[in-house]
């Protein structure tokens, strides 16, 4: 996601305790002498530009650009603050400035009408003749001016501040309403029909990554198989829009051949949990995504250990926000990971919501299940929810003792950009992916 940068701004660490915006908001105004400090509002890319914005936009063009597609990991320094009345001394966490993904100002600082005749160069480079539909397509994301930008950089932005900070109120500023997890991806249909070894990637923008080399392909062997998903770094924030690019091939002794290419934009609506499915028909396959949407989240990040039993662990793991399988997506399978005494997972992020009861608890569910059940069996396997604060649970599953770790943390958005409302005015509208206006 991307919104404007930032000055910095301060986390205090209190008690592990849930977070709370009075609280939060007191104990900012008491490190800082009751004088807050004054920070812009974040704005987010969707949001219009008024004219004196892109008049100021214009006049920056000069300055050092940022460049897109990578962000820094948020790292944490710490120093010591003294407050006076309660001669104590406590740990302030400080984020640093986040600086805007570095957008090409070589390509930026162009003219309008330059930046669009390099951009339907771009599109041209990236379009070819599916033969599925026998129309040319764009095979990847160019939903605005693609000229100098990256598609292949993958973001490095980091997790947010522990949830057992005391937020400040600019902090909050950051944090998302709304995330997404990616609960599977299937070939439902094959031309070259089952069992098929592929490769590839598939990509998100904002961002999920499955990455599988020739020499490493996933063995489907029939429509039920989902392919094993990697990442991402941190959740899955909409704004409008998520792309999904697909660029699938499947291994063959003949050759290999294009399997699944193409884009599929998703345009998640507000405060609707039900689990959304797109499927993308192109070249020699049909393939199936799944998402849950979930409001108001907060990211829990796992780690699974073996107390007691041999590894390696068999079998599959789940994870999601509730006991229904809908909502929980294959964290690891023995059949493509190996372990030891710690559990490798293939994702272990999952985003779950912070719902509005203060009653209400903030809980991930965590099912293991033995290669012979059924996922989409909710009474099969073991199934262990650790919710917050707590960052721990053991339980007992087959002939092991198994440990569950949880690292509970914020999600905040990104800062915008430098020259991102720039490339949205200069996109010809006939050269996107999907063919519509894009929404800056």
């Amino acid at each position: 996601m991307l919104g404007e940068t930032q000055l910095p701004v301060t986390a205090l660490i209190g008690r592990k305790r849930r977070w709370d915006k009075d609280d939060a908001a007191a104990s900012y105004e008491e490190a800082s002498d009751g004088t807050p400090k004054e920070q812009a509002p974040m704005e987010i890319a969707a949001s219009p530009t008024t004219r004196d914005e892109e008049k100021q936009e214009d006049e920056d063009m000069g300055l050092p650009a940022c460049k897109m597609g990578e962000q820094p990991l948020t790292e944490i320094g710490s120093s010591i603050v003294s407050i006076v009345e309660e001669k104590e001394v406590t740990e302030e966490l400080e984020i640093p400035m986040w600086d805007s993904d570095d957008d090409d100002g070589e390509f930026m600082l162009k003219a309008k009408a330059e930046l669009e005749e390099l951009h339907i160069a771009c599109v041209k480079s990236i379009t070819e003749l599916d033969p599925k539909s026998k129309l040319l397509v764009p095979t990847r994301f160019c939903s605005f001016n693609i000229a100098g930008f990256d598609l292949d950089k993958e973001s490095k932005f980091g997790l947010g501040p522990p949830l057992d900070s005391n937020i400040t109120p600019e902090l909050e500023k950051y944090m998302v309403t709304s995330a997404v997890n990616v609960i599977s991806v299937k070939v439902i249909e094959s031309d070259r029909g089952y069992p098929i070894s592929i490769y590839g990637t598939v990509l998100a923008r904002d961002r999920i990554d499955y990455r599988c080399g020739r020499e490493d392909p996933l063995m489907i062997s029939s429509k039920d198989d989902m392919l094993t998903l990697t990442g991402p770094r941190r959740a899955l924030v909409p704004l409008d829009n998520i792309y999904f690019e697909f660029n699938l091939r499947v291994k063959g002794d003949a050759g290999d051949e294009d399997f699944s290419k193409g884009v599929i934009q998703l345009h998640v609506v507000p405060y609707d949990n039900e689990p959304i499915t797109r499927v993308l028909s192109s070249w020699l396959s049909r393939v199936e995504l799944v998402l849950a949407p979930v409001d108001g989240p907060v990211a829990a990040s796992l780690e699974v250990k073996i107390l007691k039993g041999a590894p390696p662990l068999t079998g599959k793991i789940c994870a999601g926000t509730s006991e229904n399988p809908e909502t929980q997506m294959i964290v690891y399978d023995s059949r493509d990971m190996k372990s030891g005494s710690s559990v490798v997972l293939s994702r272990n992020l999952v985003a779950v919501p912070d719902p509005d009861e203060e009653d209400d608890e903030i809980i991930v569910h965590v099912r293991f299940l033995n290669d012979g059940n059924d996922v989409d069996d909710e009474d099969a396997g073991t199934l262990v929810s650790v919710a917050y604060p707590a960052e721990e649970q053991v339980c007992s599953h087959g002939a092991w003792e198994l440990q569950v770790n949880v690292a509970w943390t914020a999600i905040l958005s990104k800062p915008r950009a430098k020259y991102i409302m720039r490339r949205g005015r200069s996109t010809p509208r006939a050269f996107t992916c999907p063919q519509c206006e894009p929404l800056f």
